[in-house]
Order: C-alpha cells, then structure tokens, then sequence
C-alpha cells in the first residue's frame, strides 16, 4: 500500500481544502508541512485583506480577514482553545480537567475566552491594516503553525490513553521542527522586503506564548493534548498581531 509524504494530510487536517494525495502513514510527517500550510492561509489572507481594504475600512477588512481564517481552518484551533479555557478553567484535578476538555459541549469559560480573543485580534490587525501593513498577514500564520510543531515536538503527550492528537504527538521528534524551520526561513526569506525585525518579535513573542502554554500543561495535566496545540497556534498568532502592532509604532 503506498501512503502519501504527508503534504495532503497536512492540507486535510489543518484547514478545510480537499488537497489532492494520498494519506500519510504516521499522523507525524504532516508536521513537515505545517508552515506550508501556513503559507497557503497567509496568501489567501494577503489577498483578501488588500481586496477589501481597496474599497472599505480598516476594521472590516480585518474582521472578514479572521472570518475567513476561520472558515479556512475549520475554527480547528479556536475549537481547541475554548476546550483548554474551559479545562483549565473549570477544572481543578487531572482527570477533571482532560474530561471537561474532551467533553464537545462549550462553557462559560470558553466562550469568553475565543470571543476576546477574536476581538483583540481584529483590534490588532485592524491597526496594522490601517497603518497599511500588509505583510504581518504573510508572516504570522507561517510561524505560528511552525510554532505548533515545536510545541509538539518539545511536549509529551498527556493522554495516557491515546487521543485525536496522540500519534501526531508522540510521533513528533526533532527533525519535523527542523525541517519546519527550514521551511518557514525559506519561506519568508523569498518574499521581497521583509521586515525582519517584525519577525524577530513576532517569533519571541510566539515563542514565549506556547512556553507559557506548555508550562502550564505540564504541570496541570502532565503534558500536552491536540486541544492546546490549537490553543497555541490561536494565543501565538493574537500574541504576534499585538507585538507587531507595539513595535510598528516604536519605529
């Protein structure tokens, strides 16, 4: 049986397109492809974003641009962050916390929680759209899928049991984030007059969201679950749009 390298499942996984190819065999080399992906959402971004800001304002056009982040990716990852507030939110022991988070109803907790994150995402890209900074849009869906992989790779998996993401977990090791670094450099590396030193922030601003998230995992549950690898990308990219916006006015 021939199995695919990983590309189109990546495609299927991370956002609704039905990718052409054939499934992987390990859940782990999809995350060879993750900022491809990444890049595929920024394009479409890009694009929208310039679209609508020709004949709108600033604010809807980054309203319709996370709309349609959301469509593309299923609300994959906003899916995962209202299940970790909710978790972490509601409960207090291990095995309350990975139930409640596993449970397909929605609570209080993760209501709030996507609804402000949205807003304050909007809000960012709103001032970077406004100031005509397009290229935060090309920028911050590659790293943060790559940030994703590191956060898989770094990160045990805490569902003794298995899971969704427990292949995909446990299958991680350091090469799928070296590759996905190496695409990510390239990746941003060819695109002509690249502010590298929103990327510089960007990634550390990234960087230290997913540690947080990490760290707080670790402790709480014993390790990670596919719900907060889709918390990171959503609190990562939030945390990137707003340091960007911090620095773009410090220039």
């Amino acid at each position: 049986m021939t199995h695919g390298i990983g590309l189109a499942s990546a495609f299927r996984t991370l956002t609704v397109l039905p990718f052409p190819g054939k499934e992987s065999e390990h859940a782990s080399t999809t995350l060879f492809w993750f900022p491809v992906v990444g890049l595929v959402i920024s394009l479409a971004s890009l694009f929208l974003g310039r679209l609508v800001l020709l004949g709108t304002s600033a604010l809807l056009a980054s309203a319709m641009v996370i709309a349609f982040q959301a469509y593309l990716t299923r609300a994959f990852h906003l899916d995962g962050l209202a299940d970790m507030a909710d978790g972490f939110g509601g409960g207090w022991e291990r095995e309350q916390i990975l139930r409640i988070m596993k449970d397909s109803h929605v609570g209080a907790f993760g209501v709030i929680t996507v609804v402000l994150t949205l807003i304050v995402k909007i809000a960012a890209l709103e001032a970077l759209l406004d100031a005509q900074l397009l290229l935060p849009l090309l920028i911050v869906p590659i790293l943060s899928r790559t940030i994703v992989v590191l956060q898989t790779v770094a990160n045990p998996y805490a569902r003794p049991e298995g899971g969704t993401a427990g292949e995909l977990v446990t299958g991680a090791r350091w090469y799928h984030a070296m590759v996905a670094i190496g695409w990510s450099a390239l990746l941003l590396v060819l695109v002509p007059g690249m502010p590298w030193l929103f990327v510089l922030w960007s990634a550390l601003s990234g960087i230290m969201v997913a540690i947080l998230i990490a760290w707080r995992s670790r402790v709480r549950i014993g390790g990670i679950t596919g719900d907060l690898l889709g918390a990171t990308a959503e609190l990562s990219e939030t945390a990137m749009y707003i340091c960007i916006v911090f620095v773009s006015h410090l220039q």
